[in-house]
């Protein structure tokens, strides 16, 4: 903002960062020397006014400093090896079988064929050249009489590197883009963040997820949040997505642009 006071001399604008108003009265006392018309010069003392305006500037800068977030897992599935055994960087699979034949397994999440792969072709300019496409295990032949519950996740805190108490007051949110493929009901599409307790059978602790199964064709992006607690120290955190289905329907969904950040609860 700018000040002008134009009595006998045109005073310089005063600065927003406050200067000072001794020496602006001091300019005044010059005016006086052109006589009468000084005495008009001392009401230029009236700028000192203006130092309230510097006394408005230092607070307001501070506030912004607060929502400082860090990026804890990123991947754009670019530059992992398409070619690879396996997606790389770390990514998971867990098959629950239910039915006659129940049973579970897991491992390291295979690139094709069946559960989930790396593909091309199927981006936009801001998912191209590779996705991460996520389906039913296929080649499990249960898959006929029962139902597989397909998980393709991270795990970056696990058994053997569980929640800790520095985890305690921090919010996890998982952000990432998603398209429907080919995926017909009765099969299911999930995305997640949770965290396990290993000394409760692995029961559900913390968790936010959102329905996948009626994407449509073109991309849209998606945002899910858990914050820990204390009682989630020790516990297993995970994000993903996941797959239900039977009889060897399909089931697929594409994926892309994961990011995880980690902030303060507010």
């Amino acid at each position: 903002m700018k000040r002008k006071t134009l009595i006998t001399i045109l005073f310089a604008t005063l600065a927003f960062y406050g200067c000072d108003s001794d020496e602006g009265g001091g300019t005044g006392g010059t005016g006086g020397t052109g006589g009468t018309g000084g005495t008009g010069g001392t009401g230029g003392t009236g700028g000192t006014g203006g130092t309230g305006g510097a006394g408005g500037d230092g607070t307001g800068g501070s506030g912004g400093s607060g929502g400082m977030v860090e990026a804890f897992y990123e991947q754009n599935f670019n530059a992992l090896d398409i070619n690879g055994e396996t997606i790389g960087d770390g990514w998971l699979f867990f098959v629950n079988v239910t039915g006659p034949d129940a049973n579970s397994y897991g491992g390291l999440a295979p690139n094709g064929p069946q559960i989930c792969a790396l593909v091309t072709g199927q981006g936009g300019v801001d998912q191209e050249p590779q996705q991460l496409s996520v389906y039913s295990n296929y080649d499990d032949g249960a898959h006929a009489n029962n139902v597989l519950e397909t998980n393709v996740f991270q795990e970056p805190f696990s058994q053997g590197n569980p929640i800790a108490a520095a985890q305690v007051g921090k919010r996890y949110t998982f952000s990432f883009q998603a398209k429907g493929g080919n995926i017909e009901a009765p099969s299911t599409a999930t995305a997640f963040i949770k965290t396990l307790d290993p000394a409760d059978g692995f029961s559900v602790s913390g968790l936010d997820d959102e329905d996948m199964t009626d994407l449509p064709d073109t991309w849209g992006g998606f945002t899910l949040v858990l914050d820990i607690a204390a009682a989630q120290v020790g516990h297993i955190l995970q994000f993903g997505f996941q797959t239900t289905a039977t009889n060897f329907d399909p089931s697929n969904n594409f994926y892309d642009n994961v990011l995880v950040v980690e902030s303060d609860t507010p």
